[in-house]
């Protein structure tokens, strides 16, 4: 019989379109790999129906759906505390799949589901996927001249979160050294990286460049999109090169001759296999911008800002541009003249950057799974 791991996530894990429930499909793959077999408690805080019932129970041992019932409260200052968000109901049901399904490891998302992991005994691992550092980042949305949005909290609150796992998971490499510093020995960095999809080459019959994003409507993505858009609408009339958007950002999204906008789209591949080049002119954020990450898995170079590269420039060989109006003009410029020889050379440096992701996510997944090994068999 196979060790069996208890998931749990509030996140709409089907279709993965968002960057977090790629992460946390990402970790289920890797679990698999392992020789686990996924249970799924799904604290249902992004509504359920026919298609996700049927697909978390084929994809998963056993499912479990708790409705959410957490307050979620934000206090004065923009500052949330665990116990609101947190939801006691899904200790019940939890206990009732362990006594059921007997599981090795507790795995869940998100410092406030932090209280559940003290439900389970020693014999049990536990692990939490940080997603990313939440304490005082609301700091981050002020500076930025923006308000903040979604869950912050303090940096005591954070660590007692901590100390409450075995294993916490940072998604890049400065997160876990901030963790380290903060007094955290648990912590294991564990990037974001899917499986190549396509390999590196031009695309043929174009008749000039396609560049494309895909972004949600967070408020970063939008901020992000506006100014680079506003760009370009301020260095030129018409454009070198078409642009294409999707996902729920084209709704935010101002119309211009060169644009086309997509919505929501079904499968990546075809929206990567349209284009030649991917940009993501970030403004600002918190943790790893996966849709920095994400083309590098079908084929395409990435132009980025340093936010937009923000855990990965150790590994960046890529160009960096100092924010949305530089990027503008380096692409007014060469995709106006060298399209051919400068598509090429982009693509070189994307495998490198590739390259170079995949051998450090290697080697940490190989730290994680030895980790896990060693700590069942003490447990």
């Amino acid at each position: 019989m196979k060790p069996r791991v208890l998931l749990v996530t509030f996140n709409r894990l089907f279709p993965a379109d968002q960057g977090n429930s790629r992460r946390i499909m990402q970790l289920v793959a890797q679990y698999e790999r392992m020789g686990f077999e996924i249970d799924l408690l799904y604290h249902n805080d992004e509504g359920v129906d026919l298609s996700l019932a049927h697909a978390t129970e084929a994809r998963f041992g056993l499912v479990r759906v708790v409705r959410s019932r957490a307050s979620k409260r934000i206090r004065e200052g923009h500052v949330c505390h665990i116990a609101d968000w947190y939801d006691p109901a899904i200790e019940a049901v939890a206990s009732a799949m362990h006594c059921l399904r007997d599981y090795k490891v507790v795995h869940i998302n998100y410092i406030w589901y932090a209280p559940l992991l003290s439900k389970f005994g020693g014999g049990v691992l536990k692990v939490l996927d940080s997603h990313d550092v939440f304490a005082e980042r609301s700091d981050k949305y002020r500076a930025a001249g923006m308000l903040p949005n979604w869950f912050s909290t303090t940096l005591s609150e954070e660590d007692r979160a901590f100390k409450q796992a075995d294993a916490v998971l940072a998604i890049q490499r400065e997160e876990a050294q901030e963790m380290v510093a903060r007094g955290h020995r648990n912590i294991l960095y564990l990037p974001y990286v899917e499986p190549r999809v396509r390999p590196f080459s031009l695309r043929a019959g174009r008749s000039r460049p396609v560049l494309g994003y895909l972004g949600s409507a967070n408020d970063w993505n939008v901020r992000s999109m506006q100014a680079f858009g506003a760009a370009l609408r301020q260095e030129s009339a018409a454009l070198p090169f078409q642009l294409v958007v999707a996902g729920g950002i084209c709704k935010h999204v101002r119309e211009m001759p060169g644009l086309v906008t997509l919505g929501f789209v079904k499968e990546l591949h075809t929206f990567y296999d349209s284009i030649d080049l991917a940009i993501n002119p970030m403004v600002g954020g918190t943790g790893l911008k996966i849709k920095t990450v994400e083309p590098l898995c079908y084929g395409k170079p990435v132009l980025t800002t340093p936010s937009g590269a923000q855990g990965l420039q150790h590994l960046w060989t890529q160009p960096i541009f100092e924010d949305p109006e530089a990027m503008v003009r380096y692409l007014l410029g060469e995709f106006a003249t060298q399209t051919e020889s400068e598509l090429r050379r982009l693509a070189e440096l994307a495998a490198s950057s590739r390259a170079a992701l995949d051998r450090e996510y290697d080697g940490q997944i190989e730290r994680f799974a030895a980790w896990l090994q060693a700590s069942l068999k003490r447990a």
